[in-house]
């Protein structure tokens, strides 16, 4: 699911009718129903109840429309940040690439557009990614600075430092359906994992890592019936895979998870601090430091 197709399900709830809806978005009616039809089936739900009244929402599709639009609109704020506070638009600017996971980009994009807002004459360039595929970016001299999560993997030419903030990082949970023996569980350790079915992030991203690393470790391969990048289209797989997944707790509440319980992971790496990632060749510039600083405010 992406923005585009969140903004086409916002607009077909706000009217209750495709073909206004259609209109005011200006596209064609087949386009807006069949993108409706391929994000329904990447989430694995009905957004809309087929009754009498068309484009009713059922509870799911009450609950992405509630939390849909603070997503939207902050997206499209951030948008406006990047694209449109700069002073003289003529001006050059100076880029800055930036790299943080979709979660920390939800939880500092307040930080992030006060920054823009106080530094017209940055182009911040965001790539969003996991957590390691981002060191290795950082590695590669293809981003500046990252706002990504321990451990590092590149300790020799990567600098980490520990963000003291809010937000101190993220923390792992099995999310299960709940006609799973295991949801009956308070919390859950890797041997306890052993003989499921997982739907499970890449090793782009530090929990992909995780699963398969500690899975070995304590003495079994895990079976993953699915590997994917987007947490709605992994959330929403597990009841019709029959699997689980390992998720950070703080997706609960921008998710779509009726019928699954979210249970604690009790493991030595039961909780991933997040910090601030520089090359330790890349010149510390006035303008980095004072992003640095901004992002410490969260």
């Amino acid at each position: 699911m992406n923005i585009q197709q969140l903004k086409y399900f916002i607009e077909i709830a706000n009217t209750n009718n495709l073909s206004a809806a259609a209109r005011n978005l200006f596209v064609t009616q087949p386009t807006l129903s069949l993108a409706l039809k391929k994000m329904e089936s990447e989430l694995q739900t009905s957004l809309f109840t087929h009754s009498s009244q068309p484009f009713q929402l059922t509870k799911t599709g009450n609950h992405l429309y509630e939390h849909g639009q603070m997503i939207v609109e902050q997206f499209d704020q951030l948008i406006v940040d990047i694209h449109e506070m700069s002073e003289d638009a003529s001006q050059k600017k100076t880029p800055i690439r930036f790299g943080l996971p979709t979660l920390f980009s939800m939880q500092f994009m307040k930080e992030i557009s006060n920054y823009l807002a106080e530094h017209p004459h940055i182009d911040l360039i965001i790539k969003q990614d996991g957590s390691p595929h981002l060191q290795e970016m950082l590695d590669n001299k293809e981003l500046d600075i990252g706002l990504v999560s321990f451990p590092n993997l590149y300790p020799e030419s990567l600098s980490f430092e520990v963000l003291e903030t809010s937000t101190k990082g993220y923390n792992p949970y099995v999310i299960v359906p709940e006609t799973n023996p295991l949801a009956q569980k308070k919390e859950l350790t890797f041997k306890d994992l052993k003989g499921q079915r997982f739907s499970s992030l890449t090793t782009n991203f530090m929990l992909g890592r995780l699963l398969l690393d500690r899975s070995r470790e304590v003495g079994f391969e895990p079976n993953v019936v699915l590997y994917n990048d987007d947490i709605q289209v992994l959330i929403h797989s597990l009841k019709q895979n029959n699997s689980i997944c390992i998720l950070p707790i703080e997706y609960q509440n921008v998710s779509i998870s009726n019928g699954l319980k979210w249970i604690p992971l009790k493991d030595k790496y039961q909780f991933f601090p997040i910090g601030i990632a520089l090359r330790k060749d890349y010149p510390l510039t006035k303008d980095i430091t004072d992003f640095i600083e901004v992002l410490k405010k969260n």
